[in-house]
């Protein structure tokens, strides 16, 4: 029951709460503000406006934000693309040169190898002119003439004309 009376004491104050906190800072010894001085009520028509305002100019900011990383995304994206192509390039033009290079030994390779052909060819091919011609000498009958006078009659003589009919000149 006492309950019911303390509720309905309280229920019969009114508060006014500029009124209260003026009285306290007089207590404390702080000058008042004055109501001429304090801040007015908003209109709702122009809280209205303002809201919209505030929305719209967040939305666009917030479009222009998203709109910007994106940008910075795709810079980025194109950048390392471009980073990619050129070490792609750079290595292809490494390989291309190891293979230029290759190519140019083997060439050179070759060219000796075939030059060395040529020379064996060459000198075998003189080896048999060579051989064939003393083969003609030793059977021209000159050559066989001082031949089988140098074994009847071996004189310094028979051996020198032997010498000159079958040697190679």
């Amino acid at each position: 029951m006492e309950k019911q009376k303390v509720d309905e004491g309280l229920k019969g104050l009114s508060f006014d709460m500029d009124e209260e906190i003026d009285d306290r800072n007089e207590r404390q010894g702080r000058s008042t503000i004055s109501s001429r001085h304090a801040s007015q009520s908003m209109d709702p028509s122009h809280a209205i406006i303002l809201a919209a305002i505030i929305i719209v100019g967040g939305l666009w900011g917030g479009k222009f934000l998203y709109d910007y990383i994106q940008e910075q995304r795709v810079k980025e994206a194109l950048n390392e693309a471009a980073s990619y192509m050129q070490q792609s390039l750079q290595q292809a033009g490494r390989e291309s040169q190891r293979a230029q290079a290759e190519s140019q030994r083997r060439m050179v390779i070759e060219a000796e190898a075939r030059e060395q052909r040529q020379i064996q060819e060459r000198t075998q091919q003189r080896a048999e002119q060579a051989r064939v011609k003393q083969e003609e000498r030793f059977e021209s009958a000159q050559c066989q003439f001082w031949w089988q006078q140098h074994e009847q009659n071996p004189t310094e003589r028979t051996e020198r004309k032997k010498a000159e009919a079958c040697a190679s000149q």
